[in-house]
């Protein structure tokens, strides 16, 4: 502060000449608490600025790595419209009875004989004949349009009215719900709205070209809705996933960036070498990780360095550190001390080399291009390399430095080469992790819906291959 007092008062005086007086003098050393209040204001705005425009740059690199979902807006609408169409907006009608001419089938069911209500056990009195409807999709994807002729029967006792059963008709199929769609053609369009990511706008068109089929938007999600509601076939079949997931040998477990409502979230994959879980969840800590997980989890937990496998509660869970994840933090360190001056950038390089040479490794033995001895001293020889790379004196760069005590610390745990000293953990080193973003709902039911949904189609191979879609519907058709 001083300095910055005698340099304004040289400056000042420099400029008036060398006729300075006692009262000039006196005025400058008054001013100066008013400039050093107006410097200090000025810092500190440039100081806010600066925290502001730091800020920024990180948002821009997250979004530049898409690990925030890019589909959403960044802020929550005020007053958001409630789904569905307005009264008076458009046309609202049930689906039609089929014309005559496309019914490719009749089936007639069997006449009751007992009354439900009372257990008359007698012959029962024919009132009317209901026709109900199932349209159907068959293999060369021509519309199938089935009539099933429902008998109504009347109880002489009690006079209940009593309809004939069928496997493919349900009780209240009747009325203005007496036109359905058949299980395959709701499992075709959920898998290609949730499987394929085709828009459920545009589904109704799509099945338009293929068979003729006049399907809106609105049947496609409330279909999703009961599909996935709490109790449901599907949601049993989750429960069973999960149950799968919790007793797997191991588990490979990542989240990404998501949004429910304009809100940050995440949708954390769960998966093991024939199953793959999905869970949306708002906040991304250990809590999250052990309900997918399970309290008696005795598997193997694959996951990247984040903090939250750190926590005391998943240390009595056997963890090994991702090899992809490690690679690609050591190549975006040396990516980073390239552009620098100097040989920082070495550093990461070996580090990502020898995490290489690890996962190439695994893929010999799993190949048996080597044996069990050849792949224990490779693996022993990649350990003391990589040994070397850690016990060593600190490098003169922070991110060097950084990479160095945080890959340190996972191997202090024994969580880096678990693979090679495990025989039963044949598939803790992928060739590849099978993602894919979800397109999801504005809110926060849709998004359950749309997770859920997947989570009961979505079925990986062991080496990331996903299945072929037939068998995809085919599972889905099981719990429709």
């Amino acid at each position: 502060m001083l300095d910055l007092w005698l340099g304004t008062l040289a400056v000042t005086m420099l400029g008036m000449g060398s006729e300075v007086t006692e009262k000039d003098l006196f005025e400058i050393i008054r001013r100066q608490p008013e400039q050093i209040d107006q410097l200090i204001g000025e810092n500190k705005a440039l100081k806010a600025d600066i925290a502001r425009l730091k800020k920024r740059i990180e948002e821009l690199e997250r979004r530049e790595r898409k690990y925030a979902a890019p589909f959403s807006r960044e802020k929550r609408t005020t007053d958001p419209n409630l789904p569905g169409r307005r009264p008076g907006e458009g046309t609202f009608a049930h689906k039609s009875p089929p014309m005559t001419e496309q019914i490719t089938g009749t089936v007639e069911v069997d006449t009751p004989n007992t009354c439900p209500r009372c257990g008359c056990m007698g012959p029962l009195i024919f009132t009317r004949q209901d026709k109900v409807w199932v349209t159907e999709l068959v293999p060369q994807n021509a519309m199938q349009v089935t009539e099933y002729h429902v008998p109504v029967m009347a109880c002489p006792q009690c006079h209940h009215a009593v309809r004939g059963d069928h496997p493919a008709v349900n009780s209240d199929q009747v009325g203005a719900t007496a036109h359905r769609l058949g299980p395959v053609l709701h499992a075709t369009l959920q898998t290609l709205h949730h499987e394929l990511g085709l828009p459920v706008r545009r589904i109704g068109r799509v099945m338009d070209l293929l068979g003729g089929l006049q399907i809106t938007q609105s049947a496609i999600t409330q279909a999703a809705q009961r599909l996935a509601a709490d109790g449901s076939p599907l949601a049993i079949h989750v429960d069973a996933l999960q149950a799968q997931i919790q007793q797997a040998p191991f588990v490979h477990h990542d989240d990404t960036g998501w949004r429910i409502s304009a809100q940050n979230a995440w949708v954390g994959t769960f998966r093991s070498a024939d199953t793959v879980v999905f869970r949306a969840n708002l906040r991304h800590t250990n809590v999250e990780v052990r309900e997918g997980l399970g309290q008696n989890f005795a598997g193997v937990l694959v996951s990247d360095r984040f903090s939250s496998y750190d926590s005391r509660f998943l240390q009595d869970v056997r963890q090994q550190k991702c090899l992809a994840h490690l690679i690609r933090n050591a190549d975006e360190v040396a990516a980073v001390l390239q552009r620098r001056p100097g040989r920082g950038e070495l550093y990461g390089r070996r580090v990502a080399q020898v995490f290489r040479e690890g996962i190439q490794l695994h893929r010999d033995v799993t190949m048996g291009k080597c044996t069990r001895e050849e792949y224990a001293q490779q693996g022993e020889f990649l350990t003391l390399r990589l040994d070397a790379l850690l016990n060593r004196a600190p490098p003169k760069s922070q991110a060097n430095e950084r990479l160095r005590l945080d890959i340190m610390k996972q191997r202090v745990l024994d969580r880096l080469w678990r693979f090679l000293k495990d025989p039963a953990a044949a598939s803790l080193v992928p060739a590849g992790t099978t993602w894919r973003r979800i397109k999801g709902k504005d809110g926060q039911p849709g998004e359950q819906v749309t997770v859920q949904a997947v989570l009961g189609m979505k079925r990986t191979l062991s080496n990331g291959a996903e299945l072929p879609a037939y068998v995809i519907t085919r599972d889905f058709e099981q719990v429709v």
